[in-house]
């Protein structure tokens, strides 16, 4: 039972905690929102630019082409007939809608409601006199609501887009917008299990970013196996519950909607009976066994094996599933108007292959950019947790602190592109072999370091100069993934979509442009150096 005492100050809570993430939200809700309200426009333009095809008529071969390809459904579900756009709008864009969606309410949760128990913020909040459950309800809504802004975003942009599409109707934007809501709750509340489940945020972090992985999974086996029942147990498989453009089904939205209150819910029990900084979870933070460290290269490295194989083993699994649609998105890529639309998405005159390998490995390497980026920023939660203060106090140079970070998550990246692309490459080689595709597949991987580099760099130059403000980090991030993947859509002047840490590489086969390697390589290296200057005159934990 929650007593009025127990939500004393949730109005303070509340709008200190949307303060505080104001940045990190807009960073996540602008490029999705302007990324959606993209889609129907260029499905228009690019499949449905005939007189006798008004966007909503069956029998389009493009239509029929995407709903063969093994590869589409493998990453998009089936698509609905008779394919019109606003259906093909919530089978493709969705998709990445949803995912990106269900991770950013993931990170919001985890951050909220796990890391600031570790770092001594809810404790600071519970001694200013806030109830007991403000700690633990305000993270949730202040994600729920950030997830309905983005919802009533994508419901109000597609329903304006109604006016000029045929296709696109009123009921399938609001279905739509609810799926989006529902999805994102759904995670959080899911989230927030986890966070009562582990121990501290390096725990729920990355078993709530698997349980995104393992709802993908469960999808994909749904649409296989045809055992729609699956769906109703993921949250990335209840846009078909509801399916919007189709038959607009309000019923599984109101059913998904409590089960997300299910899910905050039990949330909420296990956060009743939790002790304060705690878990359910055994305690992986320390160990019985004795290590013998050589130094702390040697101490970073073991530290960091556990979460290096996990993004190890996702960069394999990603890179597998990947190389082996290539046959059939390639096949699929060969029809004249779908060319149209990919080359709106990779503005150059390259060929097939070249223009699917650019995509697929931006892909790829945003992955590795993430784990690169989050090796690096190790030095920040260990400023913030006070391990570095013990480090400096035994004699450990800042300045060996700092390049040790940074040579480990150069090492990261380094491992992660050379296993990215050699299993890309594999898994290729048993789909085609035609248009140098294994050599590419290899080659646009791995000559992608020095834009990983460049996004270590900025890592490191915000953590010396204000690690604090980590977020832009992830705002680079999120600009590249915007750039690569949507920038075409929304028609971005082609120098912004240059403006990102990945999808510049080598070709195989074309003369090779070293300039934007050069200056990425660069950026890399300034950022590094001006990192290290202002880590070693800064007082800590600033």
């Amino acid at each position: 039972m929650i007593h009025h005492d127990d939500l004393r100050g949730m109005g303070h809570a509340l709008r200190l905690t949307a303060r505080r993430l104001r940045v990190q939200v807009l960073a996540w809700i602008l490029p999705l929102w302007l990324g959606m309200a993209s889609f129907a426009p260029t499905y228009q333009d690019a499949y449905f630019s005939d007189a006798d095809s008004a966007g909503g008529a069956g029998g389009n071969a493009v239509v029929e082409a995407l709903r063969a390809s093994p590869g589409t459904r493998l990453l998009y579900g089936e698509l609905p007939e008779p394919g019109t756009i606003g259906q093909l709008v919530e089978w493709e864009g969705a998709t990445y809608l949803l995912v990106c969606t269900a991770l950013m309410a993931v990170l919001l949760t985890c951050r909220l409601m796990r890391a600031d128990e570790d770092e001594g913020l809810t404790e600071l909040l519970r001694s200013a006199g806030a109830g007991r459950w403000v700690p633990f309800l305000a993270p949730v809504l202040v994600t729920w609501a950030a997830v309905g802004v983005l919802a009533a975003f994508v419901g109000s942009t597609l329903m304006a887009e109604a006016h000029g599409i045929e296709a696109l109707t009123a009921p399938g934007a609001w279905a739509l917008a609810g799926v989006t809501a529902i999805v994102g709750w759904g995670f959080a509340g899911l989230a927030a299990v986890v966070c009562q489940l582990a121990r501290s945020v390096a725990g729920a972090r990355p078993l709530a970013l698997a349980c995104v992985g393992a709802a993908f999974v469960v999808r994909v086996l749904a649409d296989e196996s045809g055992a729609a029942w699956l769906r109703w147990t993921t949250p990335l498989g209840w846009r078909d519950l509801v399916a919007p453009y189709t038959d607009d089904d309000p019923v599984p939205l109101a059913a998904c909607t409590a089960i997300c209150g299910v899910l905050v819910a039990t949330a909420g029990a296990l956060y009743a009976h939790r002790e304060y900084a705690g878990g359910y979870l055994p305690d992986r933070a320390t160990s019985r066994r004795r290590w013998r460290i050589h130094g702390y290269a040697d101490l970073l490295t073991r530290l960091s094996t556990r979460t290096t194989l996990i993004w190890t083993a996702a960069v394999a699994c990603f890179s597998a599933l990947f190389g082996s649609t290539t046959e059939s998105i390639l096949e699929m890529m060969r029809d004249d108007r779908i060319a149209a639309y990919v080359d709106v998405l990779v503005q150059a005159d390259v060929g097939v292959m070249a223009q699917f390998m650019s995509l697929m490995t931006v892909l790829l390497v945003l992955l590795i950019a993430v784990a690169a980026t989050g090796q690096a920023g190790r030095l920040a939660t260990d400023e913030t947790a006070g391990l570095v203060d013990a480090e400096v106090a035994v004699g450990m140079p800042r300045w060996r602190l700092f390049l040790t970070q940074a040579a480990s998550a150069v090492v990261v990246a380094a491992v992660l592109l050379v296993l990215c692309g050699t299993v890309l490459a594999t898994a290729t080689a048993t789909q085609v072999t035609a248009d140098h595709a294994v050599e590419r597949a290899f080659v646009f991987t791995v000559s992608q370091l020095p834009g990983v580099l460049a996004a270590i760099g900025i890592t490191l130059a915000v953590i010396g100069v204000a690690p604090r403000r980590f977020g832009i980090v992830w705002a680079v991030i999120a600009w590249s993934a915007f750039a690569r993947l949507l920038g075409g859509l929304v028609e971005l002047p082609r120098w912004a979509q240059e403006l990102s840490v990945v999808g510049h590489h080598l070709d195989v086969v074309s003369d090779p442009d070293w300039m934007p390697l050069a200056v990425q390589a660069a950026v890399g290296l300034v950022g590094t150096f001006l990192g290290l200057v202002a880590y070693q005159h800064r007082d800590l934990s600033r």
